[in-house]
């Protein structure tokens, strides 16, 4: 009977402590896009805990951070994968261009990941050096737990493995990276 009553007892602190898992890493406030959630779910299980706590509202605004699909042709920006803006009503939201809609969730993940970098909004070379950077860890540590995800030929896909051999040149030190943003004529406005 003891035995019994100690195993109910276990069992039912398991299942509490992972129904406060799940509800921790509720992301109702940062989208209502079931292929969003699971992205950042994903980000979660990979141990970005930094890019997490960003996006639940440790920002420059306090304020959890909206990520959606966007036809970005719309703001004039169709060639972009994804921008960080912020709302009238001073929040932030990541706009992801709609045509990654498909895209494997590990891949949405990066941008994501990506994205949350802007939300100082400096709009600076180092801070998209930052942003780069996380993207490419973080994609480097998707491939590292399943080599199979840097196969598919989305676009996507190809933009994350085309970062990650760029800053494997310089064994991930960044100076790889810097010199694509230096000569990216979207980012020559940036300080």
């Amino acid at each position: 009977m003891k035995k019994l009553f100690l195993i109910l007892c276990i069992t039912l602190t398991v299942l509490f402590s992972k129904a406060n898992v799940i509800q921790a890493n509720d992301f109702a406030a940062n989208t209502a896009n079931t292929r969003i959630a699971a992205s950042l779910y994903m980000l979660n299980d990979l141990g970005q805990k930094d890019v997490i706590a960003i996006l639940k509202g440790q920002n420059d605004t306090g304020k959890p951070i909206r990520v959606m699909f966007r036809n970005l042709d719309i703001y004039g920006c169709g060639d972009c994968e994804a921008f960080t803006t912020k709302t009238k009503a001073g929040s932030l939201v990541i706009f992801i261009n709609e045509i990654h809609k498909d895209a494997p969730l590990e891949a949405i993940a990066c941008l994501i990941a990506h994205e949350s970098q802007h939300h100082t909004m400096t709009n600076t070379k180092q801070e998209e050096l930052r942003a780069w950077l996380k993207e490419a860890a973080t994609w480097n540590a998707f491939v590292r737990k399943d080599a199979l995800v840097a196969a598919s030929n989305h676009p996507l896909v190809k933009r994350e493995n085309k970062i990650a051999k760029i800053n494997s040149r310089d064994n991930g030190q960044g100076k790889a990276i810097e010199q694509v943003i230096a000569q990216n004529p979207v980012y020559a406005q940036l300080n």
